[in-house]
C-alpha cells in the first residue's frame, strides 16, 4: 500500500513539474489568467472544507442540542453570571 501512495505522489509531483514547464512556455496572458483563476478557486474551495474531526464534533453538538442536553443562555443571563 505504501508503494502505491508513493507512486501516486510521484505522479502528482511529475504532473506539477510538467504544468510549470507549460506555464513557462506560454506567452498568452489570457491562458495565464484562466489558469490562475482555476488555482485560486481551488484554494478558496478547499479552505472552507471541514476536517473529519470538525464534522464529528459538530455532529456531536447537534445531537446534544436535539436531545436537549445543551444549555443556552441569553446575553443578559451571561452578564448576571459574570457579576
Amino acid at each position: 500500500m505504501n508503494t502505491i501512495n508513493n507512486f501516486d505522489s510521484m505522479n502528482l509531483h511529475a504532473e506539477k513539474i510538467e504544468l510549470i514547464k507549460l506555464v513557462l512556455q506560454t506567452e498568452k496572458e489570457s491562458v495565464l489568467k484562466k489558469l490562475k483563476q482555476v488555482l485560486v478557486d481551488d484554494v478558496n474551495e478547499n479552505q472552507h472544507e471541514l476536517t473529519l474531526l470538525q464534522k464529528t464534533e459538530l455532529d456531536r453538538r447537534l445531537r446534544r442540542m436535539e436531545n436537549d442536553e445543551t444549555e443556552f443562555y441569553t446575553w443578559e443571563d451571561l452578564e448576571q453570571k459574570l457579576k
